[in-house]
């Protein structure tokens, strides 16, 4: 929808809060389960604001790269029309020119005609409903397009068709509309993009923060990488083939992930982001030989709002044992466990990410950043940030 939008089309996301009583077969062996009322309400309400925030920040992020005349977006709820519409006033209008034939043509239902549970009325007559969908849109707004995941073909092949007879029965110009199928994603290992079991990746920062979407990419195969880099972002082709060039010059650095992960994050969270998950993920994963290049002030941006980030008086923590502060600052661990991690050499302190490993030591002036910011690392993935006040 965005790369429509970035070259002036309108762009019109659709949620299914009427259709939803339904059920789409599409894709399924048996007949979904009918949502409780509050549960409805919840997915329609979390989808389309999950579905705008995406566009929006799409957009914002479209004009960085230099996109300027971009088209409007609008959002619709079939609720809105299908709460007007009555049972026979649909059938005498629009499914005199619904066709069963072509209907029990489609691979959804043809799949579930042949199988031991059948298919439903409701089920069956769903492509009728998101049929009327698309004449709706056409006819009110203009819309000649409509597209969805692959496993919508039937689903949108029956809304071209009914608006084309009801464009003839109704007297309405005789505009082409079309219909257009996207694969789903897929990683090299033929699974679903983001949706392994148990570790799911979600739109919602509050399910999956900024800097959790961006490890997910930096943590992908590098066969997926260039393929990624061309569908999930605007990044021009020709940066793309020198980020691929120099990525493949030494995959270990994982460029090519590390670029993914900035850019998408940025789509999906908003402009800077990617830039947050980048420092974030440097500081985290830096190793002692590397060191830590940001300044106070870039990495206080980066863990803004963070549980990580905290402010201490200086007087507090300088001076102070080590594993005190540490004790202060992560909480849920025992002063046992952080003698033991200081004595097996598991913390890192300061720009350089000195181990410490002598439980009596104290904090020293020479480990702060710009002379107020603290880092203390314990383990591999524990990361706790004091801003000295």
């Amino acid at each position: 929808m965005l790369h429509f939008g970035i070259r002036g089309h309108e762009m019109i996301g659709l949620i299914g809060g009427a259709t939803v009583e339904v059920g789409d077969p599409s894709g399924r062996d048996t007949e979904r389960a009918k949502l409780a009322d509050d549960v409805k309400n919840t997915n329609e309400s979390s989808i389309s604001k999950q579905m705008e925030r995406l566009l929006r920040n799409g957009i914002a992020y479209a004009r960085s790269k230099g996109y300027k005349d971009i088209g409007p977006l609008r959002m619709v709820n079939n609720a809105t029309w299908w709460k007007e519409m009555s049972f026979l006033g649909f059938m005498g209008t629009i499914g005199r020119h619904l066709r069963v034939q072509e209907m029990l043509k489609r691979q959804s239902v043809q799949r579930r005609i042949t199988s031991e549970v059948g298919i439903g009325y409701n089920e069956f007559t769903y492509q009728a409903l998101q049929a009327y969908d698309f004449f709706h849109l056409h006819k009110t707004f203009g819309c000649n397009i409509q597209f969805g995941g692959s496993d919508q073909y039937g689903n949108i092949a029956s809304g071209v068709d009914l608006t084309s007879r009801l464009q003839f029965a109704q007297y309405l110009p005789r505009i082409q509309t079309f219909g257009i199928t996207t694969p789903l994603l897929t990683t090299a290992t033929g699974e679903k993009l983001g949706k392994s079991a148990g570790n799911a990746v979600w739109l919602d920062p509050a399910l999956t923060s900024p800097f959790t979407l961006y490890q997910y990419f930096v943590r992908l195969p590098d066969v997926d990488v260039e393929k990624y880099l061309r569908i999930l972002t605007l990044l021009p082709l020709s940066e793309i083939a020198q980020i691929v060039t120099k990525h493949n010059e030494d995959p270990s650095l994982r460029i090519g992930q590390h670029a993914l992960g900035r850019e998408v994050t940025d789509i999906v969270h908003g402009l800077g982001f990617g830039d947050r998950a980048h420092v974030q993920s440097h500081i985290l994963y830096s190793t002692p030989s590397e060191g830590i290049r940001y300044s106070a002030d870039e990495i206080i941006d980066a863990f803004e709002n963070d549980s990580q980030l905290k402010e201490f008086p200086a007087t507090d923590v300088i001076e102070e044992r080590l594993v005190k502060v540490i004790q202060r600052v992560a909480s849920n661990r025992s002063m046992k466990s952080i003698r033991e991690l200081v004595n097996s050499g598991g913390v890192y302190v300061g720009p350089s990410l000195t181990r410490v490993n002598d439980v009596q030591a104290t904090v020293q002036p020479k480990w702060l950043i710009n002379g107020r910011l603290l880092i203390i690392r314990l383990g591999k993935s524990d990361l706790q940030i004091i801003n000295l006040k």
